[in-house]
């Protein structure tokens, strides 16, 4: 019984792991935004009314945007 081995080229194994490489990079660049967004959504709710005043936001702003799902982005009026 004889077994095949068969090997991509080179090149070809070279131009793979590029694009995965580059498709895991966007991929925790996307978390790493995402985990930003969270923590500042979060930092908003902490706000009192004197900073919200200072940034031009209500509390219903505030609320609006801390209520968003991690992957919308932010978009505060200001």
């Amino acid at each position: 019984m004889s077994v095949m081995v068969s090997h991509l080229p080179s090149s070809t194994a070279r131009e793979m792991l590029r694009r995965l490489s580059g498709a895991a990079q966007r991929a925790i660049g996307a978390v790493r935004i995402w985990r930003a967004r969270v923590r500042q959504r979060s930092e908003l709710l902490m706000l009192n009314d004197v900073e919200l005043r200072e940034l031009s936001l209500t509390e219903a702003d505030a609320n609006h945007e801390a209520n968003k799902p991690f992957w919308e982005s932010i978009s505060l009026k200001g």
